[in-house]
């Protein structure tokens, strides 16, 4: 366990954190400006960006949840 290691993992945690704030923003701005579909055969567009948001989310748990298992298995943080 380096210390260059551990800061570097850390570096890491903080940019996907930085990253899943941006998404949220994001998010938050596409939200405001698009509108609701009608009709039956249409994609609803909010609920479609929902959806992709929700991915984007999902994708930085994962690499959250990846960081976390190499961090663990080079000895930089303790198993929990």
């Amino acid at each position: 366990m380096s210390t260059r290691s551990q800061a570097q993992i850390a570096a890491i945690f903080d940019q996907l954190l930085a990253l899943r704030e941006s998404v949220d923003i994001l998010q938050h701005v596409e939200s405001a400006s698009v509108e609701s579909l009608r009709g039956h055969q249409t994609v609803d567009a909010p609920e479609s960006l929902d959806l992709v948001f929700q991915k984007l989310q999902e994708d930085i748990a994962s690499m959250e949840e990846t960081l976390a298992t190499i961090a663990e298995a080079t000895g930089d943080v303790p198993k929990l």
